[in-house]
């Protein structure tokens, strides 16, 4: 009986057809390409901190934690007494400027100071500075009435210096020296007004610098005033009361409590590798899987980059080694979400601090060029010559 022989080429085309088709295949078929980075939820608005801006004791505490707050609504009260001491103290200090500046800035313009209804309240300051402006006006007029007597004497004592000049009784250097000594007196009176008033000068320009610090450190001491009641800046969740006892005394800047913010947008925050960040830009789609619920039964939800920050940031890693990372927002959107029947997640199951994983879809390429990169890589390096 014959052996039919068996040729190996039916075989070989067999193969090569195959590896053909699946070279076709991975050419033509795309898959997503994406960047994976870990995050979690967080409110649209930050949380807001509570602190004691000039610390003090509290006095009272109207919210526990877990309370809903409404924006402007009194969480707490710091005893006011020391704050309202420094406005007090401030706010004269205010007072007693500028009554002095209404009387410097009179004298400058040589007339008497005029205090109107505004500054009556502080009848002592204007007293006191009534008694500045006589005093300063006393010297002045004792200092120029001895000069113009002095001035007086010497234009008498020209006068007849110059007539026994024109007789020749005396030299011409005997009457250049009497009209030097009137010259001088002249020169004299000048000087002693224009010191007062180079005084007043310099005083107005001091005190309305002081007055500017004065009001400056009134309206610090009335924010402190303001602050002794704390209230809320949102509407929002009370968390995180510090201090739960009547009588504590809060240090200043002291955090008291925090406010979670009732927001209807929540955000997803995301830390990204600085070797992913030149691939994203914002407007690209992401595929969010919260690690709370399984993504094979609950399925996933939609959102868009809305945000990358400009600069990297740093922090310590659970290992304690430093974590450099790219810090992105992404908005949830739930129109898309919801065409998708895979998904059974709400806005309601929704909340702050869940982890996630984000998928960033950064474009699409072919099955044949995702294998044949690193080969490509490697060939391109081993080409490169040091």
């Amino acid at each position: 009986m014959k052996r039919t022989k068996q040729h190996p080429f039916p075989m070989l085309w067999v193969l090569t057809g195959t590896l053909l088709l699946l070279t076709l295949f991975a050419a033509f078929f795309d898959i997503d390409q994406a960047v994976r980075a870990q995050g979690q939820v967080i409110p649209g608005a930050r949380t807001q901190v509570i602190q004691a801006v000039d610390g003090g004791m509290l006095t009272a505490l109207h919210v526990r934690e877990g309370d809903s707050v409404k924006a402007g609504q009194k969480l707490a009260e710091l005893e006011p007494d020391r704050a309202q001491a420094g406005f007090a103290q401030s706010e004269a200090e205010v007072a007693s400027k500028r009554i002095a500046l209404v009387r410097a800035r009179a004298e400058l313009a040589g007339h008497v100071p005029s205090y109107g209804k505004e500054h009556r309240t502080y009848a002592d300051f204007i007293d006191a500075q009534m008694g500045i402006y006589r005093q300063r006006k006393q010297s002045l007029d004792e200092e120029l009435a001895v000069l113009q007597q002095g001035m007086r004497l010497a234009q008498d004592e020209l006068g007849m210096t110059e007539r026994l000049y024109k007789n020749g009784d005396i030299s011409q250097s005997e009457a250049m020296r009497a009209q030097r000594q009137v010259l001088d007196l002249q020169s004299r009176i000048n000087g002693a007004k224009n010191k007062y008033f180079q005084d007043s000068r310099a005083e107005v320009v001091k005190l309305e610098d002081e007055l500017s610090a004065s009001r400056y450190k009134r309206d610090e001491r009335k924010s402190v005033l303001k602050h002794t009641d704390l209230a809320s800046p949102t509407d929002g969740i009370v968390k995180l009361v510090r201090v739960n006892t009547v009588g504590g005394v809060l240090k200043p800047g002291d955090e008291l409590m925090q406010i979670s913010p009732v927001d209807d947008e929540l955000l997803v925050e995301i830390k990204v590798n600085p070797a992913d960040v030149g691939l994203l830009r914002t407007g690209l789609p992401v595929t969010l899987r919260f690690d709370a619920f399984d993504s094979s039964i609950y399925g996933n939800v939609k959102g868009t980059l809305r945000y990358i920050s400009p600069d990297t940031l740093t922090e310590q890693g659970p290992s304690g080694q430093s974590q450099t990372y790219y810090r992105a927002q992404v908005a949830i959107d739930w129109a898309a979400t919801q065409q998708q029947s895979a998904s059974y997640i709400q806005p309601k199951d929704i909340k702050p601090g869940l982890t996630v994983t984000a998928d960033v879809l950064t474009g699409q390429r072919s099955i044949l060029n995702y294998l044949i990169k690193p080969v490509s890589r490697a060939f391109s390096g081993a080409m490169t010559q040091r």
